[in-house]
C-alpha cells in the first residue's frame, strides 16, 4: 500500500494544446487520465485541452520538486517526437524518469530511466528493457461518426510524404491544408468531408486521420511508406485493425469494407486498454519510487 503520492509530470512538446499532433495529443491526454484515477497530475504546458482536469505548468517554470515522489513522463521516439532540446535544464533535472516510446527509439537513455512505449508497433532497441505498453487516446465520437448520407468522389492526404506513386484523382479533395483551418472548426470540417466522399487515401500508414475516417464510413486506404509488412502493421497497430486497406490488394480493401462496423467497437475496447495501461504504469511507479528511496 503507497504511503505517500507521486507527483507525475508529463511533457508536452509544444507549450498549447494542439489537436493534430498526434504526440502532443496522447501526452495531454495521458495526464488527465492520471488525474482522472486519483493522481498528482500535470501537464508542462501553457494550456490543455478544455474539458481535461489536468493541472498546467506553464513552459519556462522553475520548479521546486521532491526528488523522491516527482516522476518526469517524456515523449520519445524518432522524427518529430524527438523533443529534448525543448526541455529545460530544470525540468531535467528531475532524477525519475519515464522514457515514452510514441514513435520508433533511435537513442540509447540511461539506465536510470524507465521505458515504456505506444504500442507494439514501435520497434525499440532492446525489447526486454521496456516494461510495457503504455497507451492513451482521445476520441471525439459525437462528430466523428457515419451520418448515412449520399457519397462521391473520395480525399486525399499526404502527410508531408513524398507521393512516389499518385493513387488519387485531379478532382479528389486534398486535405494537406486541413491545419490552417480555425482548430474549432478543423474536426466538424473532416467528419464532413469523411461523410461525403466515397473513399480516403492516405499517404501514411501511420496517421489516426484514417481511424478517423473510418469511424466516419469512408473507404480508408493507406499506402505505406516504406517496407513494414502488412502483417506487421495490422498485428501491432490496435487502433488499424478495422475499416482499413493497407495499400491496393483487393483482398485488404474487402477486409476494409466488411469491417467498417466494428471500428468504433475496437476503439473502445483499445480505450479500455489504454486505462488499464496507464494505471499499471502507476502501481509500477509507486514500487520503483518505494525501492529506489527505499520509502
Amino acid at each position: 500500500m503507497k504511503n505517500f503520492n507521486i507527483n507525475f509530470i508529463v511533457f508536452s512538446p509544444t507549450p498549447t494544446y494542439i489537436d493534430y499532433i498526434g504526440g502532443v495529443m496522447v501526452c495531454h491526454s495521458l495526464a488527465n487520465s492520471l488525474s482522472t484515477l486519483g493522481e498528482n497530475s500535470y501537464i508542462y504546458a501553457n494550456e490543455t485541452k478544455s474539458v481535461y482536469n489536468t493541472h498546467t505548468i506553464p513552459w519556462g517554470t522553475d520548479l521546486e520538486f521532491d526528488k523522491e515522489n516527482t516522476i518526469l513522463i517524456l515523449p520519445a521516439g524518432a522524427g518529430e517526437h524527438t523533443f529534448e532540446n525543448y526541455i529545460p535544464e530544470n525540468l531535467n533535472s528531475i532524477p525519475n524518469k519515464i522514457r515514452w516510446l510514441i514513435n520508433d527509439q533511435v537513442k540509447l537513455y540511461s539506465n536510470e530511466d524507465q521505458l515504456y512505449k505506444y504500442c507494439d508497433y514501435f520497434k525499440s532497441f532492446n525489447n526486454n528493457s521496456i516494461l510495457n505498453n503504455l497507451s492513451s487516446i482521445d476520441i471525439e465520437y459525437d462528430i466523428f461518426y457515419n451520418k448515412k448520407l449520399e457519397r462521391s468522389g473520395g480525399c486525399f492526404y499526404t502527410k508531408g510524404q513524398t507521393i512516389q506513386t499518385k493513387h488519387h484523382k485531379d478532382s479528389d479533395i486534398c486535405l494537406d491544408n486541413i491545419y490552417q483551418i480555425p482548430q474549432q472548426e478543423r474536426n466538424p470540417y473532416l467528419a464532413r468531408i469523411f461523410n461525403e466522399t466515397e473513399y480516403f487515401i492516405c499517404y501514411s500508414h501511420r496517421s489516426f486521420t484514417a481511424v478517423l475516417a473510418a469511424l466516419c464510413g469512408c473507404i480508408v486506404i493507406v499506402i505505406p511508406y516504406d517496407d513494414t509488412s502488412y502483417e506487421y502493421w495490422v498485428n501491432n497497430f490496435p487502433t488499424m485493425k478495422y475499416g482499413i486497406s493497407y495499400g491496393f490488394n483487393p483482398n485488404n480493401i474487402k477486409h476494409a469494407k466488411t469491417t467498417t462496423h466494428l471500428v468504433k467497437k475496437n476503439l473502445q475496447k483499445f480505450e479500455s486498454d489504454c486505462i488499464h495501461s496507464i494505471s499499471k504504469m502507476r502501481d509500477n511507479s509507486y514500487k520503483w519510487l518505494q525501492q529506489k528511496y527505499k520509502i
